[in-house]
């Protein structure tokens, strides 16, 4: 039985980010087939509240690719903020160290349930598409909360159940190939807001609206396994796959609904 809600082991974590592949693959197809051209790193990026002299720490940074718009902007390197990239993986951490060399922002091996600094450090903390990942949200959030400062400001993005995921298990259902039904998900666009609110005192959710046009199934196939090889997607059932998303293309695109946005945490 494939178990694609198991999101939250920490064993599956570390397995499929022990380097940066699933990771590189599952964004080129974003790039690729994304109706929304802006690209939702950048939309995140845009809405980051930068000033002089803050203090940023970026939880689960991944390959640190976000970061790309900040050294392309002059007058945001000229504000000396102190920026942490920091993520759980000894893969990701190695690779950021490397990319970073020499270019003054701080690297860190950090699990957000045990986040290594004083209380009241930062102006800006970063958790993007990280927290459906944790399995004890509400210490992680705590524990965020703990490292930010009064008048700080948290944002995390995330995906929501009506996107990508539902459309996956809506096929799957439609096949006959059997896998675990009870979410486990921690942290989405539906629950997020009501979970954010037991930390902060202000919480607003902004969506970035978006969806998939296809045209090579294989591309989206190699997306659906890096996803859910771990959890046991036998490969024997790709050709039935590929036969299922190509016969509902429509002018030779399979459309495929996206739901993404962020949360916005402070307190009064």
């Amino acid at each position: 039985m494939i178990d694609i809600n198991n999101m939250s082991s920490k064993t599956a974590v570390q397995e499929q980010y022990k380097n940066t592949d699933n990771l590189k693959l599952r964004k080129s197809l974003h790039e690729k087939y994304s109706v929304n051209k802006t690209g939702f790193q950048k939309w995140m990026f845009e809405q980051y509240p930068f000033r002089e002299k803050m203090k940023v720490l970026e939880l689960g940074s991944g390959r640190g690719e976000l970061w790309n718009y900040y050294f392309e902007n002059s007058i945001l390197r000229s504000y000396e903020m102190n920026i942490t990239l920091s993520d759980f993986s000894d893969g990701m951490v190695e690779y950021l160290r490397k990319h970073y060399l020499g270019m003054g922002i701080s690297v860190r091996k950090i699990d957000i349930l045990d986040i290594p600094f004083e209380k009241d450090t930062f102006d800006l903390i970063i958790a993007n598409s990280m927290l459906y990942h944790v399995k004890d949200i509400d210490s992680a959030l705590s524990e965020v909360k703990r490292v930010l400062k009064k008048s700080g400001l948290f944002y995390c993005a995330t995906f929501g159940m009506n996107g990508m995921t539902q459309y996956l298990y809506h096929a799957l259902d439609e096949l006959g190939i059997p896998y675990n039904h009870e979410s486990n998900i921690s942290f989405t666009l539906q629950n997020g807001m009501q979970l954010l609110k037991k930390q902060f005192d202000k919480v607003e959710r902004f969506d970035y609206e978006d969806a998939l046009a296809i045209n090579n199934i294989k591309d989206y196939l190699e997306y659906i396994y890096s996803m859910a090889s771990l959890q046991g997607l036998d490969p024997q059932k790709y050709d039935i796959l590929f036969h299922y998303f190509d016969s509902r293309k429509v002018n030779g695109y399979l459309h495929v609904p996206k739901e993404y946005g962020m949360f916005v945490s402070g307190n009064a």
